[in-house]
């Protein structure tokens, strides 16, 4: 079966020292799962910036092209 409704979707990948990926999966087990809702969260509130954040400098995606 084909799904004819995808989605557009990126894929994150996250660069950590093996120690920090330990010390986060002690701290968070289902740390993927951690990663989401700490986005999904984000932008419920993306209507109001944090206080006390400049606001970011747009960063170039250089796949876009492809």
């Amino acid at each position: 079966m084909i799904y004819t409704d995808a989605v557009d979707t990126r894929t994150l990948t996250i660069v950590l020292p093996e120690s920090e990926w330990r010390a986060l999966r002690a701290q968070e087990p289902d740390a993927i799962g951690w990663l989401q809702a700490q986005i999904k969260n984000r932008l419920e509130g993306a209507s109001s910036p944090r206080e006390g954040s400049a606001p970011a400098a747009p960063l170039q995606d250089t796949w876009d092209d492809y």
